[in-house]
């Protein structure tokens, strides 16, 4: 399935790898990327920040206390200082440029800006790793999601959403965006005509967390376009049964 163009069919859901497989491999690695690669996923979720300098980086919360005991935001270092820290005590935070060249050709990427990350040092790594076609950007913030359809508007957008907003109100936000995907909180997902609101209009609709099978099976049931998930091998486990 091309990331620009979703399309309504009987097939299952996409496997997509949440911040790679990151049940097996410390999140937002290579390890957790090599490996959700070597499990053959359709596509690969991530988190960008920026550094100081410039450099987007691929790492999930403002500072580095929960993985790597650091209190320090990554936003505050510069991108030489961030090199020698390591998750787990092993793995390094990985520059984006670098991530999006392993991928490249082998799987979607939807690339989470953070709130406050600005949008042009991000798309200017995109193009460096020539990896305009496989990439999703993606964010919760519309302010980011405009900025990125003026800065690159043939690159596809997708609005990450949690909450209780009708299908309605969400497409009139995605169309303010121009985003044709919809990443949702899978509790928020309550039925199959939830989903066909969107697809039926040409979108896609992707679902997070799902690492139970009890949701997994419900909502491929509802025909969701893809599943965002932590043990990608248990979705793709649950999705052939």
């Amino acid at each position: 399935m091309s990331a620009s163009q979703p399309q309504i069919t009987n097939r299952r859901p996409l496997v997509i790898a949440h911040r790679g497989a990151s049940v097996e491999q410390p999140e937002n690695t290579f390890a957790a990327f090599r490996r959700a690669l070597a499990l053959g996923v359709d596509g690969i979720e991530l988190d960008v920040h920026v550094t100081r300098d410039g450099v987007p980086f691929v790492y999930h919360d403002p500072n580095f206390q929960r993985l790597n005991g650091c209190r320090r935001r990554g936003t505050h270092a510069t991108w030489r200082e961030l090199r020698s820290l390591r998750i787990g005590g092993a793995e390094p935070i990985p520059r984006l440029s670098a991530v999006l060249r392993l991928i490249r050709g082998r799987a979607i990427v939807q690339i989470e800006i953070k709130p406050g990350v600005p949008v042009a040092p991000v798309l200017r790594a995109v193009r460096a790793a020539r990896a305009q076609a496989g990439v999703i950007l993606s964010s919760f913030s519309l302010s980011i999601l405009n900025t990125a359809a003026r800065l690159a508007p043939s690159m596809p957008r997708m609005l990450i959403y949690s909450g209780s907003h009708t299908a309605p109100t969400l497409v009139r936000k995605m169309a303010a965006v121009g985003a044709a995907c919809l990443c949702i909180d899978q509790r928020d997902v309550k039925s199959a005509a939830f989903v066909r609101y969107f697809r039926i209009r040409g979108h896609s609709v992707w679902c997070w967390t799902v690492n139970r099978p009890v949701d997994m099976r419900r909502l491929a049931s509802f025909g969701v376009t893809a599943l965002v998930g932590d043990d990608p091998a248990l979705l793709q486990r649950t999705l052939r049964q």
